[in-house]
């Protein structure tokens, strides 16, 4: 099975018409047709079914099709890498993450130690993971195991970093401010800003709230820092997580909840098959010892 095969399988599945596809690929439509006949007999099955002039994809096709467009995804983003290896000529390694907010630390401290290197660290939306899985151009995952489906987390290798939960952020001279802790309910009748949807905190605090059978808030949702914000002006309580990194210039307190929260764990993912670069060693060897220090 050749590269040339499978974008010739390829443009046909999308065209519909050996004749229409063969002038798209700039071949004659009696060798397009051998090549498709040749990639059929070769897997054992055919691949279209074909009827008045025109050839249409079977339940088979459909499937080697999807895996064929990963295939020159996969491609196309090893083209680009390449691309920016020589443009930034180099140590450097990609990492992609659910939030970048609780990994502010991470990236400062290791550009700290390793100031040679480019850490190009990209959000991913959780719905993509859980469809796509991690993008193929990128060495490292930083998520938590709740970002990932359970078949999809097995395909992986990681190290656990530490373990989150939530904790509510509010203004040093509001009347909770001295509390130990504070029970989900007594902020029901406050102002309540919420962290966005995409983040792990969250969904966590919506199995909170549900478990302990306590009305979920209304209210905007805004990112870290702007919730920060707004609760150091007074104007309502806000909610954090232990990971995320704080501003100690701000007049805001953080306070654990009295409710139990299971905390979640945050990992460093890689793939299984993974064949590290000296580079990606270094990172993966420095996140370990970063981590075994914090524990």
């Amino acid at each position: 099975m050749e590269l040339l095969q499978l974008r010739y399988f390829k443009t046909v599945a999308e065209m519909g018409k050996i004749n229409e596809a063969a002038k798209a690929l700039f071949i004659s439509a009696p060798a397009l047709s051998t090549s498709i006949s040749r990639l059929e007999k070769e897997i054992g099955m055919p691949l279209f079914d074909r009827a008045n002039n025109k050839i249409t994809l079977n339940q088979q096709g459909q499937i080697l099709l999807r895996y064929v467009n990963q295939v020159f995804s996969t491609l196309d983003c090893a083209k680009v890498e390449m691309q920016q290896s020589l443009f930034l000529q180099g140590r450097h390694v990609f990492i992609a993450s659910v939030s970048s907010t609780p990994w502010v630390d991470l990236v400062t401290n290791f550009t700290q130690e390793y100031p040679d290197f480019t850490l190009s660290c990209t959000s991913v939306r959780r719905a993509d993971l859980q469809s796509h899985g991690m993008p193929s151009k990128f060495n490292f995952l930083l998520a938590s195991s709740d970002d990932l489906p359970a078949y999809y987390e097995a395909s992986l290798d990681y190290i656990d970093l530490y373990r989150d939960e939530p904790l509510v952020m509010v203004h040093k001279d509001h009347p909770l401010a001295k509390r130990e802790s504070i029970s989900l309910s007594e902020i029901l009748n406050e102002p309540v800003f919420l962290p966005m949807q995409e983040f792990d905190l969250y969904k966590h605090l919506l199995v909170l709230f549900d478990r302990c059978g306590i009305p979920f808030p209304g209210g905007n949702a805004y990112s870290h820092l702007a919730t920060q914000q707004l609760v150091s002006k007074g104007l309502g309580i806000g909610f954090t997580s232990k990971a995320i990194v704080r501003t100690p210039t701000l007049p805001v307190v953080y306070i654990p909840i009295s409710e139990p929260c299971p905390p979640w764990t945050l990992r460093l993912y890689w793939r299984k098959d993974q064949i590290f670069s000296e580079d990606e060693k270094a990172f993966k060897q420095f996140v370990e010892k970063e981590y075994a220090v914090a524990h």
